[in-house]
């Protein structure tokens, strides 16, 4: 998978469930930014040099890049509304609408091509109607010691939880591993 995982987590005493990138990975995304934009300073008003500015201006252009390519959703459940971002690119997609135009959350497995016996599981938004793309809002990579029901299990109970949450059904696909479950380009 090409994208930035998403992790599911509650905010403001669970009254939000927001999934996108860890914070590290975040955090890194706006170094880049500050940092780059510090380098262009120094090598424009510091006599850093043409290699300043332009190192400076590659890597604060991948900092944008990158975080305008972020997937994030947000989930209010006082208001029962999302809010959908989705990347790649300067100008991303923007979803809004309510929680009742989820359809369900899918979990599904498919062999691991970087770990030797071990398994990919995806958690999966499905719209009814198809009104938005299908989304993976979490990925987890284990190995399959006990089958793949078996090592599925901890990803299957997180998305019975945000399935609770968001009163919408959740099917367990995870008995037999499919080889494409999920398309990397929605």
């Amino acid at each position: 998978m090409l994208e930035t995982p998403t992790r599911g987590r509650y905010y403001k005493e669970e009254k939000f469930l927001v999934f996108e990138p860890a914070p590290v990975y975040i955090g890194l995304v706006w170094s880049c930014i500050v940092g780059g934009f510090l380098m262009m300073l120094y090598g424009l008003f510091m006599g850093g040099g043409s290699w300043f500015l332009l190192t400076g201006m590659m890597v604060f252009l991948a900092g944008c890049w990158a975080n305008m390519s972020l997937v994030r959703i947000r989930f209010d459940f006082k208001t029962r509304m999302y809010r959908r971002r989705q990347g790649p690119g300067f100008v991303p997609r923007l979803w809004q609408g309510s929680i009742d135009e989820i359809d369900a959350i899918q979990v599904v497995a498919s062999p691991s091509i970087m770990a030797a016996g071990g398994m990919n599981i995806y958690i999966v938004l499905h719209w009814k109607q198809n009104r938005a793309p299908l989304m993976v809002i979490e990925t987890e990579t284990r190995m399959s010691m006990g089958g793949p029901a078996a090592a599925a299990q901890p990803s299957v109970a997180r998305a019975m939880k945000f399935g609770s949450s968001l009163r919408v059904p959740v099917y367990d696909n995870t008995q037999q591993m499919s080889s494409r479950p999920v398309t990397i380009w929605n």
